[in-house]
């Protein structure tokens, strides 16, 4: 009864964390699709950007950390809807991280004893290989990552997640809330 507090905080925590990363990959979605970038575009750019920054500053701050990393993510993503330089930029980071965000979505699968879908076993095979080669063939540990600083990267990560990646999130995200 005395932990239903704690749990209750912590998992709006992840909520809010979840959120965040929803508002940041809508941002992401508009700087791919180019929206923003035509300058007869129904809503603005400024519009846009306004909108988001209401929805955010609707949302609990996280702890400072995080926050940080995730006002770094939508603030680039804002940028590159204003600026054309900006938003090549930021295409790029989106392509160049695509592998990171699939690979993250297998590395918590495996770290919370989540399956993962029947088109990733090859892959999720390859990267246990991959982790037990890395933990015996250092003799000195780096740390261990917990699931929600691996989360975070995810979170801080940008991109866009497409239904099934969206839907192993959210499992993600329900596990991680009921672990804690």
């Amino acid at each position: 009864m005395l932990s239903a507090p704690v749990r209750s905080r912590e998992a709006a925590v992840w909520q809010t964390l979840a959120a965040k990363e929803r508002l940041c990959e809508e941002l992401d979605r508009l700087v791919r699709s180019g929206s923003g970038s035509a300058p007869s575009e129904a809503e603005p750019v400024e519009v846009q950007s306004a909108a988001a920054q209401e929805r955010w500053a609707a949302l609990p701050a996280l702890q400072a950390a995080w926050e940080k990393k995730m006002l770094a993510r939508r603030d680039a993503a804002l940028g590159a809807l204003s600026e054309a330089a900006a938003a090549g930029k930021y295409l790029a980071r989106i392509e160049q991280g695509a592998g990171f965000r699939h690979e993250g979505l297998l590395e918590l699968e495996l770290l919370l004893g989540l399956q993962s879908p029947p088109e990733f076993q090859q892959q999720r095979l390859a990267l246990q290989v991959r982790k037990l080669k890395v933990r015996f063939s250092s003799a000195a540990t780096t740390g261990a990552v917990n699931a929600g600083e691996r989360l975070l990267a995810w979170c801080s990560q940008p991109g866009v997640a497409d239904a099934l990646d969206r839907e192993r999130c959210e499992r993600i995200l329900s596990k991680v809330e009921q672990m804690r």
